[in-house]
């Protein structure tokens, strides 16, 4: 079966494809490609190394400390999924996709992939709690789960992939990426909570683990460009295969196609 597939993905470059080509040619390949090399090579100084004993996993579910506790509990939210995690992890704990810390764990990087589609400025429920700052409050939710403190951590990260065009024209990108607008969003979502039982519960989260980390995660836009040259350096075969996989993936998901 999986030579089916191969030979369905190369009818994909021939034209003669029997699906869509953003089933194959779209972020969530693009990233997994990147991370696939980058586990595999020493990139010393780049965001995206890998520290020893990482790894890495594409649409894993983050945990959250806003859980329902209770059916149709209007202020809940449920696991996040990650278009990509490095660090210390391992999946399956509860479920078959949920991440959770290896000891020692010393980095844990989460990653968002984008072409042309934005980061959701926050849900109907609510409106103000943005993609980044549910991203940031769930990697806190995820230390919280095994009592990790960020301090343990030489390497905390958040970043955003998208094209260097989006990047240099979407200014929402920066805007939720600012650390004090993340801080008071989660807060805002924390004070929903006190006419809980639990709300000092979520205090506590807040204080010990959630603030700890937004002071010492990184938060990055970084371009595909960027990525797919600093593998072209080091390995110019690898890079020029990702090079073109990445022209097809803005060509058949420009906007109007």
């Amino acid at each position: 079966m999986l030579e089916i597939i191969l030979a369905m993905c190369k009818n994909l470059e021939s034209g003669e494809g029997r699906m869509p080509p953003t089933i194959l040619y779209n972020e969530g390949w693009l990233l997994r490609g990147i991370l696939y090399w980058f586990s595999q090579h020493q990139a010393a100084g780049h965001p995206l190394s890998f520290q020893p004993g990482a790894t890495w996993y594409s649409e894993g579910w983050l945990t959250s400390i806003f859980l329902p506790q209770y059916r149709k509990d209007e202020l809940a939210e449920h696991y996040t999924r990650a278009d990509g995690v490095i660090g210390n992890i391992a999946v399956g704990k509860k479920g078959k996709y949920d991440v959770f810390l290896l000891d020692p764990c010393k980095q844990l990087i989460v990653l968002e992939a984008k072409l042309f589609s934005k980061l959701a400025g926050g849900t109907t429920r609510i409106p103000g709690y943005n993609q980044v700052a549910r991203s940031i409050a769930c990697m806190a939710s995820v230390l919280w789960e095994a009592r990790y403190p960020a301090t343990e951590f030489t390497s905390l990260g958040y970043y955003v992939l998208a094209p260097e065009q989006e990047i240099e024209t979407e200014f929402s990108f920066y805007d939720f990426l600012d650390k004090e607008s993340v801080r008071q969003s989660v807060l805002d979502r924390v004070e929903l909570y006190q006419e809980r039982s639990n709300y000092l519960e979520k205090r506590r989260w807040f204080e010990d683990f959630f603030e700890p980390l937004l002071a010492k995660i990184d938060l990055l836009l970084i371009s595909w460009e960027e990525a797919i040259f600093a593998i072209k350096q080091d390995d110019e075969e690898m890079g020029q295969a990702l090079g073109k996989f990445y022209a097809r993936c803005l060509v058949y998901n420009a906007p109007g196609n």
